[in-house]
């Protein structure tokens, strides 16, 4: 059996903080910019897009799951699938400001949609690979999926709505 030093809670709860500050800038940048006015009074919307401070409070979950799956992958992972796992959730959080600069920072919702489609396809390629390095940080990120599959149509309907983007039957 190996003997190695393992992260504790203390590494955790850096890890929460630094997904917490994460969630501070993008709240604190999309209020700052006026992104919030700008999505919601200025362009059409998907019926299916729920109010600010829901979107928000789900985003944080999100962002905090993530940081517990990469605790959790740290500590009990094993094998090189745990590398490679830890790797693939912090591209996700890298993931998060190619988002952040392409929606809320540029304003451009193609460039929203492309950096989510991004970070859609990452999520799978990592939920395959943590799942190996730990049975339940795979669990925990199957709720990292669902957000970021519904963040995926979102975007593409703000897209598909706002650019006059036309698809055969839509």
């Amino acid at each position: 059996m190996e003997t190695q030093n393992r992260p504790t809670i203390i590494r955790l709860i850096v890890y929460w903080m630094m997904a917490a500050g994460m969630t501070g800038l993008v709240s604190g940048l999309a209020f700052a910019t006026g992104v919030v006015e700008w999505v919601y009074d200025e362009l059409e919307t998907p019926f299916f897009l729920p109010p600010l401070m829901i979107l928000t409070w789900l985003w944080i979950a999100k962002t905090m799951i993530m940081a517990l799956a990469l605790w959790t992958v740290d500590r009990f992972g094993t094998g090189l699938s745990r590398w490679i796992a830890m790797i693939g959730i912090t591209l996700l959080f890298l993931a998060s400001a190619g988002w952040l600069t392409g929606f809320v920072i540029l304003r451009d919702v193609s460039v929203g949609f492309y950096a989510i489609l991004v970070s859609f396809i990452l999520t799978v390629l990592t939920m395959l690979v943590v799942g190996r390095a730990n049975k339940a940080a795979g669990v925990m990120m199957w709720p990292v999926f669902g957000w970021t599959t519904f963040m995926l149509v979102v975007s593409f309907e703000l897209m598909r709505l706002n650019t006059g983007l036309q698809l055969a039957g839509l």
